[in-house]
């Protein structure tokens, strides 16, 4: 039976309760001795870390040598004919890959295996460009990366490794930046060029599923963390797609909120919920920041109904994700919810309240609704921090709430406290931290004592 992975520290901490249930005659000897043989012990970490280490290293050097060998072969290319051309490139892919299936199930040597195989992806992908120089094809430069990532994805998926997931998402994600950024007025490609909409990259998602599916089975919060933020990626650039407003703040912070409520839809505890929930709060938090801000506020009115249209259709998808898990809305996703509704509400009150001057009311009433949903999305990240028991989230509601604390002095009372003022802030803002470490530390101690 194989030994289940544990690190370092979980270990040292096994073991000193191991040795006080053996006290308390809790566990017997034997028992205690059958518990620790069910985790790796401390020759299998040094191991696992060296193995790590080493992987990293031949990665790197499959990539110089991959790069090595284009230059090598770029030197003579044009000496060279059409078929040898041809033949070098195809043969190339073949052989290493050959070599990668030997290594895996010949040899059983997994980790030089999975390098080879990540050098045969990267020759594949340079093969696509050059197999078109070598019959002149000139063709929409994106495809060449679609097709890459559509070579790659099946390896990924059989090999199991995360090195060909990550070089699928860095693919997948230059391709879609390279498709909308530079690309969207060509039309939707499907089966042909649809003018009627935008070029956007429609095919995103279904080459991203397989590879969330398989983190999902395999248990993997890693791979499942690429992919998070590749979707994120390809949502944000919708906006630019689409052409949906001069002002995509709002679109951004709804896409935040969205994955907030998608993190809070997993089972309470779930360690999946993570990825969604820190990029998230990145880009509800950051989308925030600037809104928050009167002076701002008051020039994002913007006289079209269309920056309305696409955070409320995200804050339709959030609805119905909600709906997914339950009729009602738990504790856990008030906030998420309540955070892509303000999204939609925001720019509403931007268009409809906005008078002649570009100020009024409904700056003020955006302003104030904006720094309460810091405050409130601070305290919700403190408080979903010590439901879980986990130390990031708790950290990132308390530094929040500083950053917004700090934002606030320096907006509204930075001409009048001057340096005193300032340092006063600090030496409040050291105090909270200080107490709110105190805190954490006596919790911990008091729930493992």
């Amino acid at each position: 039976m194989s030994k289940r992975a544990i690190t370092a520290k979980q270990r040292a901490w096994l073991l000193d309760e191991l040795n006080v249930w053996r006290r308390d005659t809790i566990v017997s000897e034997e028992q205690s001795r059958r518990i620790a043989e069910l985790y790796e012990g401390a020759g299998e970490l040094a191991e696992r870390g060296r193995s790590r280490a080493v992987f990293t290293l031949m990665a790197a050097a499959a990539t110089l040598v991959g790069l090595a060998a284009l230059l090598l072969i770029g030197y003579n290319w044009s000496q060279l004919d059409r078929l040898t051309k041809l033949a070098m490139v195809l043969g190339t892919i073949a052989v290493t890959h050959a070599i990668g299936f030997s290594l895996r199930y010949g040899r059983n040597a997994r980790a030089g295996s999975e390098t080879v195989f990540f050098l045969g992806c990267l020759f594949y992908g340079a093969g696509i460009w050059l197999v078109a120089q070598v019959f002149h094809i000139n063709a929409h430069y994106p495809d060449g990366l679609w097709w890459w990532a559509v070579g790659v994805l099946p390896f990924a998926l059989c090999l199991e490794t995360r090195l060909l997931h990550a070089l699928v998402v860095g693919i997948l994600a230059v391709w879609v930046g390279q498709e909308i950024l530079n690309f969207s007025y060509l039309g939707g490609w499907f089966f042909g060029r649809w003018n009627a909409i935008p070029n956007a990259a429609y095919s995103l998602p279904l080459l991203a599923l397989p590879g969330m599916v398989w983190a999902y089975r395999k248990d993997s919060v890693r791979t499942l963390s690429m992919y998070v933020p590749l979707l994120a990626w390809w949502t944000v650039l919708q906006a630019f797609a689409w052409h949906l407003g001069s002002n995509p703040i709002y679109f951004v912070g709804a896409v935040g909120a969205l994955l907030l409520v998608i993190a809070e839809s997993h089972a309470e505890g779930s360690r999946f919920a993570v990825p969604y929930r820190y990029y998230g709060s990145l880009l509800v938090g950051g989308a925030l920041v600037p809104l928050s801000f009167y002076s701002l506020g008051k020039h994002l009115g913007e006289d079209s109904m269309r920056v309305v249209i696409p955070p409320a259709l995200l804050t339709l998808v959030a609805l119905a994700v909600v709906q997914l898990r339950g009729p009602k809305i738990t504790n856990r996703q008030l906030v998420p919810v309540g955070l892509a509704l303000l999204m939609t509400v925001l720019p509403l009150i931007a268009v409809g309240l906005k008078d002649p001057g570009g100020a009024g009311n409904g700056a003020l009433l955006a302003t104030v609704l904006v720094n309460v949903a810091m405050v409130a999305g601070a305290f919700w990240l403190m408080q979903t921090g010590l439901r879980e028991d986990r130390g990031r989230p708790f950290s990132a509601g308390v530094l929040y709430f500083l950053l917004w604390a700090v934002l606030r002095y320096v907006d509204l009372f930075g001409g009048v406290g001057g340096m005193v003022g300032a340092a006063m802030m600090f030496f409040g803002c050291g105090a909270i931290l200080f107490a709110v470490g105190r805190y954490w530390q006596g919790r911990k101690e008091a729930r493992f004592a």
